[in-house]
C-alpha cells in the first residue's frame, strides 16, 4: 500500500518578488538629513547599559532597600533607583569640588581596572 504512493516533496519553489520590491523603493519617499543641532537634545534622555564590579555585600544590600522601598520611593525599575544613588552622589561632588557645576569632559571611556596607590 505505501508502495503506490509518490514520496513527499519539499515545499514549492518561491517565485522571485523582485517586481514588488522594486515597486515598493520606487515609492519611497527621500529620508530628509536632520541637523546635527535637532539630535543633540535626544543625546540627553538617551540611556547605554553599564558593566561595573561592585562587592557582593554591598549589592545585596542595595537590592535588599530597593525591594523593601520601590513602591513608597516610586521607583520604576532597579536601573533607576542605582542611576538615582549615582546622580545623587554626583550633584554632591559637584556642589562639594566645582560650586555646583557639571564637570567638563565626561565622553572618554575610563581606564579599566584598579586605580594604582602610591
Amino acid at each position: 500500500m505505501s508502495q503506490n504512493r509518490e514520496p513527499i516533496s519539499g515545499p514549492p519553489a518561491r517565485r522571485p518578488a523582485s517586481g514588488v520590491q522594486n515597486l515598493l523603493r520606487a515609492n519611497r519617499q527621500p529620508v530628509a538629513e536632520t541637523p546635527a543641532e535637532e539630535a543633540a537634545p535626544a543625546a540627553i534622555n538617551q540611556t547605554k547599559q553599564i558593566t561595573f564590579y561592585m562587592r557582593t555585600a554591598d549589592r545585596q544590600r542595595a537590592k535588599a532597600a530597593y525591594q523593601a522601598t520601590s513602591s513608597q520611593e516610586m521607583d520604576t525599575s532597579w536601573s533607576e533607583f542605582v542611576s538615582r544613588a549615582v546622580m545623587n552622589e554626583v550633584l554632591r561632588r559637584e556642589r562639594l569640588y566645582n560650586e555646583g557645576e557639571p564637570f567638563p569632559g565626561g565622553t572618554r571611556n575610563l581606564t579599566p581596572g584598579r586605580k594604582l596607590t602610591s
